[in-house]
């Protein structure tokens, strides 16, 4: 003899509200920069990967300080790895 669980039907978090307006948008931590020269967060951690490559340092990309490619940034700690 087998057994299954199954709960009463109630509202999905897939459904809408039941008010019919949009729920007000999640608090960010970080908004969004739009960047006049169409530098992407992909592009700019590529950046700073090559410089550490080539350079042994770079600019962090958090904080703006010195970032060296064993250590990590001299001002806030920040790792890339």
């Amino acid at each position: 003899m087998g057994a299954v669980a199954t709960s009463e039907a109630g509202p999905s978090v897939m459904d809408p509200p039941a008010t019919g307006h949009s729920p007000p948008p999640a608090p960010r931590l970080f908004e969004p920069q739009a960047d006049p020269h169409g530098v992407s967060l992909e592009d700019l951690i590529l950046g700073v990967w090559e410089d550490l490559d080539g350079n042994g340092s770079a600019e962090c990309p958090v904080c703006g300080g010195r970032m060296r490619l064993a250590a990590g940034c001299e001002d806030c700690g920040s790792q890339l790895g």
